[in-house]
């Protein structure tokens, strides 16, 4: 047997091709020709040959491979006009017209005849149908598949040009703004030690266009050059730094603060006004994941819903968002960075920007899910307006937060969250031949990318993220305000973690026996001993009555056991319940779902109206506390609710209460204890030395005050002592206190007058 042999790819290598591009478009090649396999496939030898030496015994048939069609590197330059005569636009040479077939076909004809294949490209000046009206404009028509596929590695997907159109048509505004990708891949190229016949005659390409583009459009690149260099533009030149894929900085209206989008595309729209220029961006945000009911105080799984994520995300949990910013036209050169938005190398401190950017995005990936904060700053919400547009609402918030996007989205199904673009469908595997064979390098090449594991429901997935990925990250985070009650949008840079506090559950004024079994009671529902009842999803939950007179600490102690458990608080009153059996039924519903995903403790203040006796005559009434009943059996968390007449409780409930602590009017002693820890906040020391001895601290405990006037007259002292700008003392809390009890004799004056005459 004999082996055949062929020339491969690598002894056709270090091919060049210098264009010398005239006026006209006529371009002369000068070439190094390599040496090509004949078409027969025959050896180099030119017959059927034997290799010296036994290869082995046995041989296989080597195809051989075709060699790739040298490019052409000549120009061509026509004139698109109206004819007058024949009423169609036609094609002719800017010079010497051009035969009928090629001025109606720019595209190949079935046979593979292409009037226009046999040059690189072809410069189409475009006149218009009334030159008084408009001025000429001009197109470079792509012909060689060398250039289309360097035009497709430099330029990218871009929205508005299709790599597979034929023509393919390229404004020359877009090839200018790519100039300097051109002119590094063209370097990067020819540095290139053994590159392949085809990365030579992509090389020659790149050099005739990039000859054009410096000859052509001499005196824009040097304005281009000129203004950049000192940080401005015109709007007629915007394109030049408005490239596609750049990182752009503007300012986020909910926020006031730097953010950074991607630009796809640049779009300038004339007007009667003048104009202005359409970006459209992309950034990333989070991918939402389907609400579901949880299975369990300690969360749930859902296969579907992790599937969902993977669907929308393309097997990210974040996805990119589409946003638009608009540049309006503006007279002579302005500073790039005084722009709405702007190219980020052109910000005055670009590292420390894209440093904070980085950060931020980093913090935003640890955001992911549901996570119990601290917030002190401005929070945004916007709202829809009549004629369709958006209002955007400050709120000043200093509280503690649940980051929470799942659960804003389903009790805010209108509020306008971004809408993560579905991925684009994987790109077909090539077949071979040109230019499918053709692999760029890795867009993402030199990019450091960071390693980011992130929670799912069933696992832990490591994702990466790319820095650019990271800084395109949004600069606030959904959830709710504790205190506020409220639904926001929070700046990420000002939510920080809870610095719990101890101190609270210890200074807490009960007896010590009810202050340990309270502690038990949650650190042991904490723990999840397993106990289950009969019936699936019944008896979970832990239901504490705080009951007595006002200001006697109820609030307090539920506040107090939450900071001590590390949980957060979601204090709801009883009107925020409704005053139907219907409103209570879908606010207990979404109370108590929401508590369950944050694994928070509930404390339901003054819910005497929910727990009261049913009576025969009452049936709405009789409905509530059904409602109320049912929801509280089912519910799989901490629940307290502070009550003032226990005795009107209906005697279904007591068997649902698992502990009741009963809170007496405070002592002297409690009292005396209680003015100790505000007046130890309020930075009163109580010491013969201080001025402030026991003695005043006895004399204040003999007023007949709760717990919460305490922390009342308190403030209102301290705050009378600094307008004064005198130091908290003794005389200021008396003159507070007998302000208070005068109120308070005539307000009982005042009932019994009433009492006396209805």
């Amino acid at each position: 047997m004999r082996r055949y042999l062929s020339l491969s790819k690598a002894s056709r290598r270090n091919s060049s091709y210098l264009p010398e591009v005239t006026e006209e478009g006529n371009a002369a090649e000068k070439k190094t020709s390599p040496e090509q396999p004949s078409p027969s496939g025959s050896s180099v030898h030119g017959g059927d040959e034997s290799v010296a030496g036994d290869i082995s015994s046995t041989t296989a048939l080597v195809t051989p491979t075709p060699a790739l069609p040298p490019p052409s590197l000549k120009v061509k330059r026509v004139d698109h006009y109206w004819s007058s005569w024949s009423k169609t636009w036609k094609y002719k040479n800017m010079g010497a017209k051009v035969t009928p077939e090629a001025s109606h076909m720019l595209t190949s004809s079935g046979s593979g005849n292409d009037p226009w294949g046999q040059f690189c490209f072809v410069v189409v000046r475009k006149l218009p149908r009334n030159p008084e009206e408009s001025e000429a404009t001009f197109q470079v028509v792509i012909k060689s598949p060398y250039l289309i596929s360097a035009c497709k590695h430099v330029v990218g997907e871009v929205p508005g040009i299709s790599w597979t159109a034929e023509p393919l048509e390229l404004d020359p505004q877009i090839l200018i703004a790519f100039l300097p990708g051109f002119e590094s891949y063209h370097d990067e190229l020819k540095k290139k030690k053994g590159r392949s016949t085809e990365e030579g005659y992509i090389l020659s390409s790149i050099a005739v266009l990039i000859e054009y583009l410096r000859k052509d459009y001499r005196s824009t690149l040097a304005s281009i050059a000129s203004l950049t260099t000192h940080g401005e533009i015109t709007f007629n030149l915007l394109y030049a730094v408005m490239v596609p894929r750049t990182i752009l900085v503007t300012e986020c209206p909910s926020t006031g603060e730097p953010r950074a989008l991607q630009l796809m595309s640049a779009t300038k729209i004339l007007t009667m006004s003048g104009g202005f220029y359409d970006l459209l961006c992309e950034s990333i945000d989070a991918v939402d994941q389907v609400a579901q009911n949880l299975d369990s105080w300690g969360g749930g799984g859902g296969n579907s819903v992790e599937a969902e994520v993977k669907k929308a995300g393309g097997g990210k949990p974040f996805g990119r968002v589409q946003n638009r910013v608009i540049i309006p036209a503006f007279k002579g050169a302005v500073k790039i960075n005084s722009l709405d938005a702007y190219p980020l190398k052109f910000h005055h401190a670009q590292s420390e920007l894209k440093l904070k950017l980085l950060a931020r995005g980093k913090k935003w990936v640890e955001m992911k899910g549901i996570h119990h904060m601290q917030y002190k700053g401005s929070a945004a919400w916007y709202t829809s307006m009549s004629n369709g547009n958006k209002k955007l609402i400050k709120y000043n918030v200093n509280s503690r937060i649940m980051v929470d996007r799942g659960n804003f989205k389903r009790l805010n199904p209108n509020y306008d969250l971004p809408v993560i673009k579905a991925p684009p469908p994987p790109p077909p595997p090539a077949q071979g031949g040109f230019p499918g064979n053709m692999t760029p390098p890795d867009p993402n090449r030199g990019i450091p990318t960071l390693r980011v594991q992130v929670a799912t429901q069933q696992e832990e997935e490591v994702k990466e993220m790319t820095d650019d990925e990271l800084m395109l990250t949004s600069p606030t985070v959904y959830g709710f305000s504790l205190a506020d009650k409220l639904w926001l949008e929070f700046n990420i840079e000002i939510v920080q973690d809870i610095e719990w506090n101890d101190e609270a559950f210890r200074s807490l004024v009960l007896p010590t026996g009810r202050k340990t079994l309270l502690q038990s009671l949650v650190e042991a529902h904490n723990m999840d001993l397993g106990f289950d009842d009969f019936i699936q999803g019944k008896g979970h939950g832990l239901v504490i009555n705080l009951y007595g007179p006002p200001g006697v600490g109820k609030t307090l102690s539920a506040e107090a056991t939450s900071e001590h458990v590390k949980r957060p608080l979601y204090v709801v009153g009883a009107g925020d319940l409704g005053t139907s059996a219907a409103k209570l039924d879908e606010e207990l519903q979404n109370v108590f779902d929401i508590a369950t995903s944050w694994k928070a403790i509930v404390l339901i203040d003054e819910a005497d109206v929910f727990l009261e006796e049913r009576s025969l005559h009452d049936l709405e009434r009789n409905a509530m506390v059904a409602v109320f009943l049912r929801h509280v059996e089912y519910y799989r968390g901490i629940l307290f609710l502070t009550t003032n007449r226990v005795k009107a409780f209906d005697e279904a409930f007591l068997s649902r209460i698992h502990v009741a602590l009963h809170f007496q009017e405070l002592t002297k002693s409690a009292k005396k204890q209680v003015w100790r820890s505000f007046l130890g906040k309020a930075g009163v020391e109580i010491s013969a030395e201080s001025g402030f001895t026991e003695t005043y601290l006895d004399r204040l405990a003999d007023r007949d005050i709760n717990g919460r006037q305490i922390k009342n007259a308190t403030r209102t002292a301290n705050s009378l002592a600094v307008s004064r700008k005198e130091k908290l003392g003794f005389r200021h809390l008396v003159e507070t206190l007998d302000a208070m009890e005068e109120f308070t004799q005539e307000f009982h004056e005042m009932a019994k007058k009433n009492s006396m005459y209805s």
